[in-house]
């Protein structure tokens, strides 16, 4: 009897020493993060070749950053974002060509682009049918009905950076309080088809208090621009609003044209240019009461991230001067990623509807400080991203970010 409990506790232990390594070689390892890739399509050469430069390297500085804080976190898995680069050249012609090869060589779900609404148009009309997520890099005028952009009548479309017309009723009403002897205004602006946020700007200005006497329009192309300057010093103005002005030193040249031509009253660039460009171009002695919308990451008033993403290209970039539109290229792919955590999922349709959903102050965290979806009623969608602008003033060559404002988008 013994021996056979002794030969029957050898079998069970021979079983034990076959089974417990097939279990373990059936178990499941642990897999290593995935990749996210995305693309992006922006005027890399040409005119606007700047813009591309610039935010093709501040989208690749925020997902090092995110990648480095463990990448984006969807359900059980993780991800580590890579970029995609491709030309557009401003033009619908390459946009589409660009947005094909994303779509169907690399297989992205998300693709970002492009900064002219003809382009980004047509960078739609690829992405839509195929399923993947537009996030619009800039869209010129979102409220024209007669123009394709944001609506409930195209889906699969995003903008995760507030356009420039939300910011219009806090900055007259800094001009209003700062500069209580100013009455008379003159806009300026490049001849697009912006007239309907030409016409909210001078109707927001005029309920401020103030009248608009005139304005000027000219044309992306030209580098004379004196004669544009004189054209809206005719008008005898108080001040002048610059809605935009073209490339990133388009609207410092113009400034520098308007001051050279005796013109001393304050100056709103309601542009996506940095403010970095003016005091350089324009000069110190000539770079006063300057007010800008977009931020300054030098500033003492800068928020920790936008420091951080000043930091994180001097450290890489050692050498090349900082301009702060890479600011909203790492802004859009954070916000982005946190769009993907809510929704637990990398499918467009689900990272859109939680995108969609976080529609209350505070709902995402952005490099400018709490923001929020918004757009439902003014677009008919939650679409467009609202958070804090800063008012950049410009004295003396000096910037400073005088005050945040948060401007609404019901």
């Amino acid at each position: 009897m013994k021996k056979k409990v002794f030969f029957g506790l050898i079998a069970l232990i021979l079983v034990a020493l076959v089974v417990l390594p097939l279990g373990g070689a059936c178990a499941p390892k642990p897999t290593g993060p995935k990749t996210l890739k995305i693309g992006t399509i922006s005027p890399i050469s040409g005119p606007l070749g700047i813009i591309g430069l610039l935010w093709g390297r501040g989208f690749d500085m925020a997902a090092e950053w995110l990648n480095g804080q463990g990448g984006v976190k969807v359900g059980g898995d993780t991800y580590q974002i890579q970029f995609i680069h491709e030309d557009g050249k401003g033009s619908p012609e390459a946009s589409a060509a660009a947005a094909n090869k994303l779509v169907y060589q690399d297989k992205v779900k998300f693709v970002i682009g492009e900064v002219l609404n003809p382009a980004s148009e047509a960078i739609y009309n690829v992405t839509k049918p195929a399923g993947v997520l537009h996030v619009l890099l800039y869209t010129m005028d979102p409220y024209r009905e007669d123009q394709w952009g944001l609506g409930p009548d195209n889906p699969l479309l995003v903008l995760l950076m507030p356009m420039i017309t939300i910011s219009f009723k806090p900055f007259f009403e800094y001009l209003h309080e700062t500069y209580p002897d100013v009455k008379n205004l003159v806009w300026g602006m490049v001849n697009f088809p912006f007239d309907k946020m030409l016409k909210e700007a001078v109707d927001t200005a005029q309920a401020t208090g103030f009248k608009v006497v005139g304005g000027e329009s000219l044309d992306w192309s030209w580098t004379d621009w004196y004669p544009y300057a004189t054209s809206l010093l005719k008008h005898k103005p108080d001040a002048i609003f610059i809605i935009h002005g073209g490339g990133p030193d388009a609207v410092a040249f113009e400034i520098k044209a308007i001051r050279e031509q005796g013109f001393k009253g304050p100056i709103i660039s309601f542009g996506s240019a940095s403010p970095l460009l003016i005091p350089v171009i324009v000069g110190a002695e000539n770079s006063n009461d300057i007010i800008c919308n977009q931020a300054f990451a030098g500033a003492p008033e800068a928020t920790e991230m936008m420091k951080k993403v000043k930091a994180t290209w001097e450290a890489k970039y050692p050498g090349e001067d900082w301009i702060d539109d890479p600011l909203m290229a790492w802004d859009e792919t954070w916000v982005l990623a946190q769009g993907i955590e809510k929704a637990k999922s990398i499918e467009p349709e689900a990272v859109l509807k939680a995108l969609e959903g976080m529609s209350k102050p505070g709902s995402l965290q952005t490099t400018f400080g709490p923001g929020q979806m918004g757009g439902l009623k003014t677009l008919g969608v939650n679409r467009m991203l609202v958070r804090p602008f800063p008012v950049t003033v410009i004295k003396g060559g000096e910037m400073r970010m005088v005050k945040w404002v948060t401007p609404s988008l019901p």
